[in-house]
């Protein structure tokens, strides 16, 4: 498609060239005159009439998704006009780099010409110490952190296309990665906590804070402070003797945010710790916690607190916690999730269950701010990529009072070219009819299925008479029929679907042993032998090949040796089978000991007692009952 803007493109233009080609334009004299119109109000304002377009747009980032949108309408139509209503001021996405995968600066990238198109305006780098801090070799040493050109390369790309670059780090807690060093003696409370109120501490927070935003043009900063559940548990307390979190807590917050002024920074945390230290079950979603009005005068009103939450479904709930957090002075950031970090595969029922009502009320409740989180929890497993419907379903939220499914999937297929279906086929490998789904934290089937030994079974109570094995063959099915399609997203459903082999080969195959054992059926545990782990140890080879080249491509190289480890391991078990099977058909051994003791319910779970299969994402858990 041909076009040609008029009016005023400066700041524009730099921008429009990033994405000209996702879009599908060409830029030259001859082509469709789109007229374009910088507007005083905070409408996108899309027309094209009698052969003449027209774009009116607010902020920068506005005009990419009015491009984006007049594009898809000339497809259909050749006169209409659409107008969208911004419904917040921030929406965006935070990435994890701090789980292993590091993303390269061009994968950075190709996720900021997606987020223009849709509308998406913040970007954040969660990075806990993969940035980088002059003097300090050890911070970020063999993670793959960040230099501070390659930050600055991501801020330049994303400002040409109206998107800001936040800086997200840790000034508190989850910086064991570090503190594992032992010159850090002096700052560390506990394995993952910093020592508050040692001037050391406040020392190596403003290099922290100084290193992380100095690449961004951007005064806002995330500084975290959550899950910092060993505060003065550890080295303060044989130091100071015990204090109130709460107040430990404040007294943190009060010398951090007196870095910040120095810096002029305006900062976000977490808000958890100040919720959880009220309950009695030290639980951050408790409906019964009730703060003092004189502790919620404590906290610094300059400072926004981020309500996360990735795990409720219902919006009174929502309502309630927005309240909560409107008692300390004015209505929180909220940050949704996108269930990237379930395992290797993501969980789309959970991203919509939570996503829906929470952004419903935030627009009813006149929340602002709000970003999705994709976190890679446990070895960064999943692919950011397979989160692109998920961030669509953010940027409809933030232009449409209610999201419509069907202009979420016209949008969705037009601003990525994925397929809808497909990517909704991709995110229910969790979702088993037995699998509790609507839990807090959903039952991980995939994830444990695929890691855990074949002759241990720590989880093959659980799944006992299910049907696994063919509920992956069904998935795997309905996801051949994309395949064949033209789609940059191939690679997506590629993996997918090597992955639904090796877990519909893998998932039973511990109980199939078990029982051909016990019935002394020597001549199928021979088939097992023989046959069904030589299928088995060649769809893992190609899996872990197929997500070995993602990785590369989209991430740093380090990291993957955690991944290559589980795979090399798996493979290792694979054979380790495959020769205690043959010792017992043959006679060498008399007995299989793993398959004499009793298989139990994972961790005191019982499907009997309560829906589900369980759930669990850490790999030293599901691998083996040994320490790892």
């Amino acid at each position: 498609m041909k076009v040609s803007f008029l009016g005023e493109l400066e700041t524009l233009q730099e921008g429009i060239e990033k994405i000209a080609q996702l879009l599908g334009i060409e830029i030259c004299e001859d082509g469709l005159p789109i007229h374009v119109v910088k507007s005083s109000n905070s409408h996108l304002d899309v027309q094209l009439e009698n052969g003449q377009g027209l774009i009116g747009y607010h902020d920068k980032i506005h005009f990419f998704r009015a491009l984006g949108l007049f594009v898809e309408a000339t497809r259909e139509k050749e006169t209409f006009h659409i107008t969208e209503q911004p419904y917040f001021d921030m929406n965006g996405a935070m990435f994890d780099c701090s789980r292993n995968a590091v993303m390269k600066t061009e994968t950075a990238k190709t996720f900021l010409r997606y987020m223009a198109i849709m509308g998406l305006n913040v970007m954040m780098l969660y990075t806990e110490d993969t940035y980088t801090i002059d003097g300090d070799p050890y911070f970020g040493y063999m993670r793959g952190r960040y230099s501070n050109e390659e930050l600055q390369e991501i801020d330049d790309y994303a400002y040409s296309l109206g998107i800001e670059v936040i800086p997200c780090i840790q000034t508190l807690a989850h910086l064991s990665t570090y503190l594992k060093w032992s010159h850090t003696s002096a700052i560390r409370d506990t394995e993952d906590v910093l020592l508050v109120g040692n001037q050391n501490t406040y020392e190596f927070i403003e290099k922290m804070i100084v290193s992380a935003s100095s690449p961004f043009r951007s005064k806002r900063i995330h500084i975290g402070m959550d899950e910092a559940h060993g505060l003065g548990r550890g080295n303060y307390l044989d130091q100071q003797g015990k204090k109130n979190r709460y107040s430990l807590m404040t007294q943190h917050l009060k010398l951090v945010e007196d870095i910040l002024k120095k810096y002029k920074l305006r900062p976000m945390i977490w808000s958890d710790m100040y919720f959880r230290v009220w309950s009695e079950t030290d639980a951050y979603y408790d409906l019964n916690i009730e703060i003092p009005e004189e502790e919620t005068k404590q906290v610094s009103k300059q400072v926004q607190m981020v309500y996360w939450d990735y795990y409720n479904e219902e919006e009174g709930f929502y309502e309630q916690y927005i309240d909560k957090h409107a008692a300390f002075g004015s209505l929180p950031i909220f940050a949704g999730g996108i269930w990237t970090w379930h395992g290797p595969t993501i969980h789309y029922e959970k991203t919509f269950h939570t996503s829906n009502p929470a952004l419903a009320v935030c627009k009813r409740k006149g929340v602002r701010e709000v970003f999705a989180t994709l976190w890679g929890d446990n070895g960064a497993e999943s692919n950011f990529f397979f989160a692109l419907l998920g961030l669509q379903l953010f940027a409809e939220h933030g232009y449409n009072s209610i999201v419509d499914e069907h202009k979420l999937k016209k949008r969705f297929e037009f601003c990525t070219g994925g397929n809808y279906e497909a990517f909704l086929t991709m995110g229910k490998l969790d979702v088993h009819p037995q699998a509790n789904i609507h839990a807090l934290i959903p039952d991980s089937p995939a994830k444990y299925l695929l890691w855990q030994d074949i002759l241990l079974g720590l989880f093959d109570k659980n799944i006992d008479g299910l049907g696994f094995s063919q509920h992956f063959q069904d998935i795997k099915d309905e996801l051949q029929r994309y395949l064949g399609t033209s789609s940059p997203w191939k690679s997506l459903y590629s993996f997918m679907m090597k992955l639904c082999t090796v877990l519909s080969i893998k998932s039973e195959l511990g109980l199939k042993i078990s029982e051909f054992y016990h019935g002394n059926r020597k001549e199928e545990l021979k088939e097992i032998a023989i046959k069904e782990l030589n299928l088995l140890e060649e769809a893992v080879k190609e899996l872990r090949m197929i997500h070995r080249r993602q990785w590369f491509t989209n991430n740093k190289p380090f990291g993957w040796e955690i991944l290559d480890i589980r795979y090399g391991g798996l493979l290792a078990r694979i054979e380790t089978v495959r020769d205690r099977l043959m010792s017992f058909i043959d006679g060498r051994i008399d007995t299989l000991d793993e398959m004499e003791e009793e298989k139990l319910f994972y961790d005191s779970f019982s499907r009997y007692s309560k829906k589900g299969v369980g759930k669990e994402i850490k790999y030293q858990r599901i691998v083996s009952a040994n320490p790892l």
